[in-house]
């Protein structure tokens, strides 16, 4: 067992460390602003809980993406059996601007809330710079499906950024 004070330093440390991480991926899941603060707060809960009753310390990042990533489902889960069957089944994106100059940032993020949740649970962790292997066990997937999944996931994601992206001017066909 870990000293309660040696727990919490290192909690907060990882928190620092990793914590604008954990909220960007679980934004990008749960899709809104309260509930991805929910997930973080929740993910380093478990974290230090974890580490006082001498939990491991190897891959506690890997370990972080996969608690953050089971409290999303969950999340999901929740509001699901609460919502009307009459609204939409996910909620929309949040509407707050990406600064660029040319729109691709926002295009890419719509495009990545366009897929399904498999989809962007993959992307997402990939681009975090998870292994296959911690893509695996974050995502419940087998090891040896991700390499597969994660190209689908990232072809469907070009697809839908192609589609969304509006063309330049000098593209576009002369009107008659």
């Amino acid at each position: 067992m870990e000293p309660p004070d040696a727990a919490r330093e290192a909690v907060l440390e990882l928190f620092r460390e990793h914590g604008a991480a954990i909220y960007r991926f679980a934004s990008t899941l749960v899709r809104q602003r309260d509930d991805a603060e929910d997930v973080v707060q929740e993910t380093f809960l478990k974290l230090l809980r974890h580490l006082q009753s001498g939990g491991s310390h190897v891959n506690l990042r890997g370990w972080l993406f996969t608690v953050a990533a089971n409290a999303s489902r969950d999340r999901l889960r929740r509001r699901l059996r609460w919502l009307p069957w009459t609204s939409e089944r996910e909620p929309a994106v949040d509407p707050r601007p990406l600064a660029d100059e040319d729109g691709r940032m926002d295009t890419a993020r719509r495009a990545l809330a366009g897929l399904g949740a498999r989809d962007r649970l993959l992307l997402t962790l990939r681009a975090q710079g998870l292994s296959y292997r911690e893509i695996a066990n974050a995502s419940g997937i087998r090891p040896a499906s991700v390499g597969r999944l994660l190209a689908r996931a990232l072809e469907r994601w070009e697809r839908e950024c192609r589609r969304t992206m509006p063309m330049p001017e000098a593209f576009r066909r002369p009107t008659s």
